[in-house]
């Protein structure tokens, strides 16, 4: 009696598919896990621009502060807050040159802006009380401040932030891309 010779055996097609399957699912996941390696580090270079982005948020709150407390002198020296029209006026000079060739402060690229030159009234009345802060705030999206606000029996204190305001100024404004419009309010 002869032996039987061994059969030779053959994966199942549908067994060949499930191979090849799982072996498509593990490069990919070692792909998806080389790709998440390298962006979680990108992730963390990335940390110093939400850090400067952070601090020129807090420069521009400060700044607001800053001209809260000459507005707070002024008063407390004339008894008022410096009697100008209703309006907008820059606070401080060093403005972006924008349209109409001019040194302006909130959209100083577009027709909504508010020019230096025009400010300096305000900026006259508010230097008898201290001097005045410097610097501007970071452009955000076409506006940049600080600027006031006269508005019937208020002074609003404005600049733009990227992202959300510092406190104490707080959020009246955004254009859902970055930009919001941070205040301090001042009652006359």
């Amino acid at each position: 009696m002869s032996s039987p010779t061994p059969a030779r055996h053959r994966l199942h097609p549908a067994a060949l598919a499930a191979v090849i399957g799982c072996a498509a699912l593990v490069v990919g996941a070692l792909v998806f896990l080389a790709w998440f390696l390298t962006s979680t580090s990108s992730d963390q270079d990335a940390s110093p621009t939400a850090d400067a982005t952070a601090s020129a948020n807090t420069e521009a709150t400060q700044r607001l502060l800053q001209w809260k407390a000459l507005f707070d002198a002024y008063r407390g020296a004339h008894g008022a807050f410096p009697d100008l029209p209703d309006g907008g006026y820059c606070l401080g000079s060093g403005f972006p040159v924008g349209a109409g060739d001019t040194a302006n402060c909130r959209d100083y690229q577009a027709t909504n802006f508010y020019t230096e030159e025009a400010s300096a009234p305000l900026m006259q009345a508010l230097s008898s009380a201290g001097d005045l802060p410097t610097g501007t705030s970071e452009p955000v999206r076409g506006t940049v401040g600080p600027y006031a606000l006269y508005e019937g029996g208020t002074i609003t204190l404005l600049t733009a932030e990227n992202g959300t305001c510092v406190a104490p100024a707080v959020d009246v404004w955004t254009d859902g891309g970055g930009l919001h419009i941070c205040t301090i309010k001042l009652d006359r």
